[in-house]
């Protein structure tokens, strides 16, 4: 049987993986610091205790990759490590917020680095392939003000993507950096909630997508489902990117008649 590891497992889009591979059969450990969350996560009518395990611990802290690694070997051949756990937390870069910034380079770039790492070594030791799968942004490779320090930790994922592409392909290892745009997710909504007038940043968010709409976490899913499967074989260090069409738009002009008028062109 085929294990999975999925970090962030607790909520958002972590969660929707971990539930989505449980429906297609995988085995799946899924990581969180948040106990409550993944105690919901054993509860859900969805899941099969026997095919499901979990690990509460904190991403930037290597020992708990470790602990997952184990986990996920005692439910059956590692074969996919999905990197979801991050947070975000905007502040304009002059004015820098060191705990915040430290927080999210430990979270969202070490976490995954640290992950890469023990799913590497665990295909390595076996000589099984596998693929990593690791849970990027929009933001990895557009601007958004006062995203700066959350972009860079972005963009760092995409480049260690390539890179064990690029080093593990001949060993049958694929890497594959999934970017969503706006989702619904915790995150999203932390975001705007700090947001003077967050309904209206929501609303600027959603006619300024092609799509009309925020993405769903089983959305995003749904893509890495594919993106773990045999039927994506060939992919390989590279972004696929699920965002409604927000970062095909140049100018937008009905989404400036939008806001103006409150009715679509």
């Amino acid at each position: 049987m085929k294990s999975a590891v999925v970090t962030g497992a607790a909520s958002g889009i972590g969660r929707a993986i971990a539930v989505r591979l449980l429906a297609d059969g995988w085995r799946v450990v899924g990581v969180d610091i948040d106990a409550e969350g993944l105690d919901r996560l054993m509860q859900d009518s969805a899941v099969t205790h026997d095919r499901c395990a979990v690990v509460v611990g904190d991403v930037s802290d290597r020992q708990t990759h470790l602990h997952a690694r184990r986990e996920a070997a005692g439910l059956g051949t590692l074969t996919a490590w999905i990197s979801a756990a991050g947070i975000c937390v905007p502040f304009p870069l002059a004015d820098i917020d060191a705990d915040s910034a430290r927080l999210m380079v430990e979270v969202n770039q070490q976490g995954v680095l640290w992950g890469s790492a023990e799913a590497l070594a665990d295909f390595v030791e076996k000589g099984t392939p596998g693929v990593v799968v690791a849970i990027s942004s929009v933001h990895a490779r557009l601007a958004a003000p006062d995203f700066t320090v959350y972009e860079m930790t972005k963009a760092a994922i995409e480049a260690l993507i390539r890179g064990i592409a690029v080093t593990y392909g001949p060993r049958g290892i694929r890497a594959v950096a999934v970017a969503p745009g706006a989702i619904w997710t915790p995150i999203l909504r932390g975001v705007y909630e700090g947001d003077g007038d967050g309904a209206a940043a929501i609303r600027n968010l959603t006619a300024g997508t092609p799509a009309r709409r925020i993405g769903e976490p089983e959305e995003v899913a749904n893509v890495v489902s594919f993106v773990v499967s045999d039927a994506a074989a060939f992919m390989t260090g590279t972004t696929v990117t699920i965002d409604g069409g927000l970062s095909s738009v140049l100018i937008q002009q009905a989404a400036q008649d939008e806001e103006s008028t409150g009715e679509p062109r």
